[in-house]
């Protein structure tokens, strides 16, 4: 975190103070232990950085010893693990809120994806940062991910941009998008909208021009370049 963005080449993830730790809880509250240990998971990786917290300060934080906190993660991984998949799980959510059943594949629905898409990462800073910003050493395994593989197959990451594949598949066959590769045409979407909301998370101390402009002004250039040239009024 100590070098220059342009060394890291990404985005720089903006620290918060630490929450204070959390009074022990009495046996019998098993069932939000869960919980409680990934909010304060997310507090102390934001403020201090993943690679420094550890999990003795992460049970603490979240009011139980290092022990109890092995009974429901069995690393500081598997923590981080949990907080991308349930971001994962939710931004997949989005997505099908925003192509809700017998939606019509025209240019409405790609603006509510892109939308949908920004909106979810602005709204939720510090799981987004966590889960595409954030560089993590130790969740790099490099397995090669394969997206011909059956949709249960796939982890969450995978399966949450699948979704979005899908919608851009029927906006493809319905003649709304041009005609293109619909991986390629998900992903440039992906990447765009990824740009803004990172730049808006992690700089918000740049002087950006009115946010609500930002965000139309890429739906629009978004959707009027990927837009079928015959259907152009």
């Amino acid at each position: 975190m100590a070098t220059s963005l342009a060394a890291q080449g990404k985005p720089q993830v903006r620290r918060r103070s630490a929450p204070a730790a959390r009074e022990r809880k009495a046996r019998g509250k098993g069932h939000e232990r869960r919980e409680e240990i990934l909010a304060a998971a997310r507090a102390l990786f934001i403020a201090e950085g993943y690679e420094t917290v550890t999990t003795r300060k992460l049970a603490a934080r979240a009011g139980l010893s290092q022990t109890g906190l092995y009974v429901y993660f069995r690393s500081k991984k598997e923590i981080l693990e949990a907080i991308c998949h349930d971001t994962f799980r939710e931004l997949a959510g989005v997505f099908g809120a925003a192509a809700a059943a017998d939606t019509p594949a025209d240019l409405a629905l790609l603006r509510r994806l892109i939308s949908a898409y920004i909106a979810f990462a602005l709204a939720h800073p510090d799981e987004y940062q966590l889960t595409f910003m954030a560089g993590h050493a130790m969740l790099k395994d490099g397995r090669r991910r394969d997206l011909s593989l059956p949709f249960d197959q796939q982890g969450p990451g995978l399966q949450a941009f699948l979704l979005f594949r899908e919608q851009v598949v029927r906006l493809v066959e319905s003649g709304a998008m041009r005609r293109m590769d619909p991986t390629v045409a998900a992903q440039t979407i992906w990447m765009a909208c990824h740009g803004l909301a990172a730049l808006l998370i992690a700089r918000p101390g740049f002087p950006w021009a009115d946010r609500q402009q930002l965000i139309d002004a890429l739906v629009g250039t978004l959707v009027r370049g990927l837009q079928n040239p015959s259907r152009r009024a």
